[in-house]
């Protein structure tokens, strides 16, 4: 009952500390996916491009709309009910394969990591396909522990889910093939129970192809859009961050000269993956057979993560962001845990853990002031908007995007991409200009922007210069201006 009590306290603390860094919509796929999800419940959605196909984000997104309506807080329920999810699904993988200690020390370093804070609340598929791939392996121990077929099943399922959030979703199958391996040649003898794993991902794969098929005529719609969206070599020039020193850097919080940075503040784990390698490296020496499987978990998921390819004909290095780290969180906080719990670090552990967490919180608190300043200018173009009489508003895509969800897409019809203006024939509109860093970092944009928006003509009034003070490179470079044309 004690440890049932403290995990409860640990999950009141780690909705406190989300809440309290609440990040709700910003500057990612996250437009996309709270637009996606309006249109299923107003009847328009059909599957076509890359991010409409990721079905376990959009089609939950749009549940929570309907029963609470759209808003920040709503758009949020989603990754953040499956952030507290994975915690106890870390504790109770952690006491399946060690001890109390080492389930509520991993709850606890799950609940304040800062990774998975700031993206608890930010309306991105990360930290669900976090919690699917965790809760996948969950019932895969208690299946080994139990011979129980249909846990078995289920594990093959949920990582299925876990491939309707991201086709990097896959991934836990090569873990789980490599295991099948691994005790097929251990035991030389082939246990036909692994196949039902695979029998799982069978049947998602079965009605995810079903449901393509009545919605488009096309059965392999996700291989026809998703899988070959990654694999077009011409988006590495300006989309894909493919850098084999990226993850590294990142993990380990590196400069480019691969130093250690003392002083960066933006950074998610800051001497966290030291501790990892360290614990790694120990229990290998040791031979610790039980600290085997989430040292294997967290291997094979980095190196495909690292080395991987996102295409089947040809090798194309993997697509890095930081948050594709999140599914390396479970396995790395189990292993710190036990490590931790070594007799020879008695005296040390709690020091360490202490000096985590203030680390932690201090990353948090300046993480969060970086994502929530980027979408200051934008909401303060809100507020200056909504008192306004409608108008159509030429602006960027991610800019529209922000605004059609503040005005709970009452409003999607007084929208036009900024590509679309028409120099000289434009009327009675607002046209917003410098409003996201995409002004200045992406190239396609720059391109499409017509010359009178470079130049604008004496018709165009600029009744609003947005102000906020926030200052990070770029948003530092230029204020929002909204012109309004006669």
């Amino acid at each position: 009952m004690r440890k049932k009590i403290l995990l409860a306290f640990i999950l009141v603390f780690a909705l406190t500390l989300r809440l309290k860094f609440f990040i709700g919509l910003n500057w990612s796929d996250d437009v996309n996916y709270v637009y996606l999800a309006d249109q299923i419940l107003k009847g328009k959605y059909k599957p076509s491009y890359m991010l409409s196909l990721r079905l376990m984000m959009i089609y939950p997104l749009a549940l929570f709309f309907k029963i609470f309506g759209v808003s920040n807080l709503s758009a949020t329920l989603y990754p953040l009910l499956t952030s507290l999810a994975e915690i106890i699904v870390v504790y109770a993988i952690g006491k399946l394969l060690f001890n109390d200690e080492v389930a509520l020390t991993s709850a606890f370093i799950l609940s304040i990591f800062p990774l998975h804070v700031i993206y608890a609340t930010w309306i991105m598929p990360d930290v669900p396909l976090a919690f699917f791939l965790a809760f996948s392996v969950l019932l895969f121990l208690l299946a080994e522990k139990r011979n129980s077929k249909l846990l078995m099943l289920m594990s093959g399922m949920l990582g299925g889910m876990a491939y309707l959030l991201k086709l990097s979703g896959l991934m836990i199958f090569i873990f789980y093939f490599l295991i099948f391996l691994f005790k097929t040649f251990r035991r030389r003898k082939v246990e036909l129970k692994y196949s039902l794993i695979f029998l799982g991902l069978f049947i998602i794969l079965l009605a995810e192809g079903i449901f393509y098929y009545k919605m488009t005529g096309d059965f392999m719609l996700r291989y026809h859009r998703g899988f070959l969206y990654f694999s077009k070599k011409e988006r590495l020039k300006h989309e894909f961050q493919t850098r084999f020193d990226f993850y590294p850097k990142v993990m380990f919080n590196l400069d480019n000269s691969y130093r250690f940075m003392f002083t960066n503040p933006y950074t998610y784990f800051g001497f966290f993956y030291f501790i990892v390698i360290i614990s790694i490296i120990y229990f290998l020496k040791k031979k610790e057979r039980k600290t085997m499987f989430p040292i294997a978990w967290f291997l094979i998921m980095f190196f495909y993560l690292q080395f991987g390819s996102m295409s089947f004909k040809e090798y194309i290095p993997m697509h890095r962001l930081t948050r594709h780290l999140t599914v390396l969180s479970a396995p790395s906080i189990i292993l710190v845990s036990r490590f931790l719990q070594e007799k020879k670090l008695k005296r040390i552990s709690i020091f360490i853990l202490t000096l985590l967490t203030l680390n932690f919180l201090y990353y948090i608190e300046n993480i969060h002031y970086l994502q929530t300043g980027q979408v200051k200018d934008v909401l303060l173009i809100f507020d200056y908007l909504k008192e306004m009489p409608e108008k159509t508003i030429y602006s960027d895509p991610g800019t529209n995007g922000h605004l059609m969800f503040y005005f709970k897409f009452e409003r999607n019809n007084l929208f036009r991409p900024i590509s679309s203006l028409k120099c000289g024939e434009v009327r009675d509109s607002y046209v917003i200009v410098n409003a996201t860093r995409a002004w200045v970092e992406l190239k396609p944009l720059i391109e499409s922007i017509p010359s009178c928006v470079r130049n604008p003509p004496e018709n165009w009034k600029k009744v609003k210069v947005i102000k906020s003070d926030f200052l990070e490179y770029p948003f530092n470079l230029f204020d929002p201006v909204i012109y309004y044309v006669e």
